[in-house]
């Protein structure tokens, strides 16, 4: 963003995910969109949507070197969103959401209102332990004003959305 009113902000998660977990079966949740979305803590409801008009040619970012293998699928979303402490005030907010599968993930890119843009990509790899890792990288660009409130947010929760993930992961697929 060019603006002096915005700016940038990055972060890393990584969880090591258990011995029972393969690297096939992590790619194959981490790449899954609604069981994505369905271990968010904040969503109540997504649908499926067209591509939104605002997103004139979808792409995944060129300096994070990760390789896109599909088409981008749209989501409509809305998150509760706690705007005061202990629920006092919540309000819902309606993104979009840009879902990509990469070749070890998935990338999304979240459009929020007042011009919050999020870009996570999700990968799994071995880790050099004989385990896997899923590493979830966040580059978040918003106004100044705004952006230590949802880096805050995402640093929050996000033990709460890899321990839903990790759980469908040690969930046997059906057959």
């Amino acid at each position: 963003m060019s603006s002096w009113l915005t700016t940038t902000a990055t972060l890393q998660n990584v969880t090591t995910l258990p011995p029972e977990v393969s690297l096939a079966r992590a790619l194959e949740v981490i790449q899954n969109h609604k069981i994505h979305m369905q271990c968010d803590p904040h969503m109540v409801k997504f649908e499926s949507v067209p591509q939104p008009s605002k997103v004139v040619t979808p792409t995944v970012p060129t300096d994070r070197g990760i390789v896109a293998v599909g088409e981008a699928a749209y989501y409509s979303v809305t998150d509760k969103v706690h705007t005061l402490p202990a629920g006092l005030w919540d309000s819902n907010v309606e993104s979009i959401n840009e879902f990509v599968t990469l070749e070890k993930g998935v990338f999304v890119r979240l459009y929020s209102p007042l011009n919050v843009v999020m870009e996570t990509v999700w990968t799994v790899r071995a880790n050099g332990n004989g385990g896997v890792d899923l590493i979830e990288d966040v580059v978040i660009k918003a106004s100044r004003l705004l952006v230590g409130t949802i880096k805050n947010m995402c640093n929050t929760n996000w033990s709460t959305f890899h321990g839903k993930i990790v759980d469908m992961m040690k969930e046997v697929p059906a057959q």
